[in-house]
């Protein structure tokens, strides 16, 4: 994502372009679902989600969003040419593991990982099977991301989430010890 500033090309940090894309979920969210309460990047040991999002005024449902926009950066090209797209594919397979095991252990009804919208095809495919939880009771969903340069970026979900069971215990201790306590960065004032 590069940014023009007094006419010269300005390439933002990979923070930047996260918190960007932050508030582009979190819009797509607000028109989502009904009244809810936004937290953009809660710190709380409970949740580890970029965005979650509880519905109905804070009553409802929690949708966690996970935002992974350089899934491969870190790949090392081998030598040998022939050997590089093999050698890809198995670091994004692992990569795309660690992060479909991390959106998974998010305690919430609905979670989300996003994407950027360039590499959605490529990526989704390596995760499409495993989006469903082990005990076929819900679905990971998928919000793509679009980079529009100067103008702020687009979130768009393009596979719909299902429902996932929360642990009481857990649902109970982010209700009593985030929730309660921390105000939503995002909500509608009466």
């Amino acid at each position: 994502m590069t940014m023009a500033i007094k006419g010269e090309p300005q390439r933002l940090t990979l923070r930047q372009q996260k918190g960007r894309a932050v508030n582009a979920i979190a819009k797509t969210l607000q028109n989502k679902l009904l009244v809810p309460n936004i937290y953009l990047q809660p710190r709380s040991p409970l949740i580890a989600a970029d965005v979650l999002a509880v519905d109905r005024a804070g009553a409802g449902d929690l949708h966690a969003v996970d935002i992974e926009l350089a899934v491969g950066e870190d790949f090392n090209r081998p030598d040998n040419l022939n050997e590089m797209n093999r050698a890809w594919m198995q670091h994004v397979r692992r990569a795309m593991k660690e992060i479909r095991d991390r959106v998974m252990s998010l305690p919430a009804h609905y979670r989300y990982l996003a994407l950027p919208h360039d590499s959605l095809s490529l990526l989704v495919g390596e995760i499409a099977t495993h989006l469903y939880s082990l005990d076929g009771i819900g679905k990971i969903g998928i919000i793509a991301i679009t980079d529009r340069g100067e103008e702020p970026p687009t979130a768009e979900i393009s596979i719909a989430p299902e429902r996932f069971r929360i642990d009481p215990a857990k649902l109970h201790n982010i209700e009593k010890r985030l929730l309660e306590r921390l105000r939503p960065d995002i909500e509608v004032r009466i």
